[in-house]
């Protein structure tokens, strides 16, 4: 009797072992396989983002496939609300554009995601700034602009003009909007002002001017 009970037994963890294996195989069911490959991207286009570069560790198989499609990680690109170029149909770059602004935006948050430094040789307030091609200007309060290189700190020109309330330039010229409610062009090997315009009922701001600087 306790032989016939113990091999019941031994029959009832044998038929477990063999159920758990196959419903193991039953409920884990990998739908990217099972699926026809266009529903399976339709479906995935509708994940976050997060959730998206979750899916890529679930296996390699998943990884591979989720990697591979330009529509997922462009959609994911627009859901974030960046403007993209649907032009470029490759899979990796969207990718990696939307990694590299992930990492950026978490640098923004912990607050490491810009080097500073100081431009030591201001006298006085700075009223206006302007940066293009790694140089900047800015213009003063003690009736002067400077153009500095950013890369090194250094000052590569300095002119004195009217207090300005703006500035622009380019490789020749500088063009400033005062608060005395004028306008002036300056050169900067000469220093000189070339041209001052009178007629502004406030600080002069400076849109863009075709023929007296370009961006």
């Amino acid at each position: 009797m306790e032989r016939k009970h113990f091999e019941t037994c031994l029959s009832g963890a044998v038929q477990l072992r063999h159920l758990s294996n196959n419903l193991e195989t039953l409920l884990k069911r990998d739908f990217l396989k099972l699926l026809p490959l266009e529903l399976s991207f339709y479906l995935l286009k509708w994940l976050d983002p997060q959730t998206l570069l979750t899916c890529c560790l679930v296996s390699k198989q998943w990884n591979k496939v989720i990697s591979a499609r330009t529509e997922v990680w462009q959609t994911a690109c627009k859901n974030s609300g960046w403007q993209i170029d649907d032009s470029v149909q490759d899979a990796l770059h969207w990718r990696k554009v939307y990694l590299k602004a992930i990492l950026r935006m978490k640098q923004l948050e912990d607050h490491e995601a810009f080097e500073t430094s100081s431009l030591i040789g201001h006298s006085a307030r700075v009223h206006a700034l302007y940066c293009k091609d790694g140089l900047l200007c800015t213009g003063l309060d003690d009736l002067s602009a400077k153009l500095w290189d950013v890369s090194t700190g250094q000052c590569v020109y300095g002119i004195q003009t009217h207090t300005c309330a703006a500035v622009k330039f380019d490789e020749q010229k500088l063009v400033t909007g005062s608060f005395d409610n004028t306008v002036a062009c300056w050169e900067w090997s000469s220093k000189a002002r070339t041209q001052h315009f009178r007629g502004h009922t406030g600080a002069g701001g400076l849109p863009f001017f075709k023929g007296f600087y370009s961006y």
